[in-house]
């Protein structure tokens, strides 16, 4: 039966659905053991019981209790109640970015700050080993109060190669590093077409890099207000991102420096 606003999930109270994927339902909840308001990630039944999804769910979970940092969703515990898996997370409340990109493009003082606050997010990942592989608007959300949070590490990879940060990150990391060769096959195509990587769409071994590309997509999408590959279904967009060279950004936003249309160009290289 799926949860409904006054039911209870352990000492959770469900409150409101505020979103819905294919890696689960998240709700508002009330923590009425530590008197706060939360997130809850619930896996759905028909999911938990796939071996394959449960692992990727629990992998979510690890990829993001390794990371602390103001940019990314905290993870408060993975718990399960009479079957029902989920993770209970920071409530950010705002807006995701994929609602807040107006058709002309972001003024550039935000465009600096969000774009700024991803990069710093990613580099924090990155610096643990981990790739997270679907950074799009809607995995980004923006604060009422102007803080921007990155979510969902649902499809999170650990990279080949890794710079670990002492005993704890070690331990997640082959934790991660485990699931990774169960979930993963070779030529598997992960991720969210219009914000993949070349070699993301290839089925290739992927490391930060990936995250890079889509940067980028986001950054282009966020100083023009459209994405720099498209076309009329997943087919058609991914053979623009593998073959087309986008409209330079200055060509539509003339007041972007210089510098903000290098870094694009350079983030949405074709060769990682």
């Amino acid at each position: 039966m799926p949860l409904e606003p006054g039911q209870s999930l352990g000492h959770y109270r469900i409150e409101r659905l505020i979103g819905q994927g294919g890696m689960g339902a998240v709700f508002l909840a009330h923590d009425s053991r530590l008197n706060r308001t939360v997130a809850l990630k619930i896996l759905p039944p028909e999911l938990a019981s796939s071996a394959d999804r449960l692992a990727r769910f629990q992998r979510e979970a690890q990829a993001v209790a390794a990371l602390n940092h103001p940019h990314i969703v905290t993870i408060y515990s993975v718990e399960e109640e009479a079957g029902t898996h989920f993770l209970t997370m920071e409530l950010v409340e705002g807006d995701s970015l994929d609602h807040a990109i107006p058709a002309g493009g972001l003024p550039l003082t935000k465009v600096f700050d969000i774009g700024i606050a991803l990069a710093d997010a990613l580099a924090a990942a990155h610096d643990k080993g981990i790739v997270h592989r679907d950074l799009k608007p809607a995995n980004v959300m923006v604060s009422r109060e102007g803080r921007v949070k990155v979510l969902d590490f649902g499809l999170a990879k650990l990279a080949p190669s890794t710079r670990q940060q002492g005993p704890d990150a070690t331990e997640v990391l082959t934790e991660l590093a485990l699931l990774d060769r169960t979930l993963t096959d070779a030529g598997q195509v992960v991720g969210t077409v219009p914000y993949m990587s070349p070699e993301q769409l290839g089925g290739e071994t992927l490391d930060a890099r990936t995250d890079i590309f889509s940067l980028g997509v986001v950054l282009y999408e966020m100083a023009t207000g459209r994405r720099p590959f498209g076309g009329r279904n997943k087919a058609e967009t991914s053979s623009s991102i593998l073959r087309d060279t986008p409209r330079p950004v200055s060509e539509t936003r003339q007041d972007a420096p210089r510098h903000l249309v290098r870094i694009i160009d350079h983030c949405l290289k074709k060769e990682p």
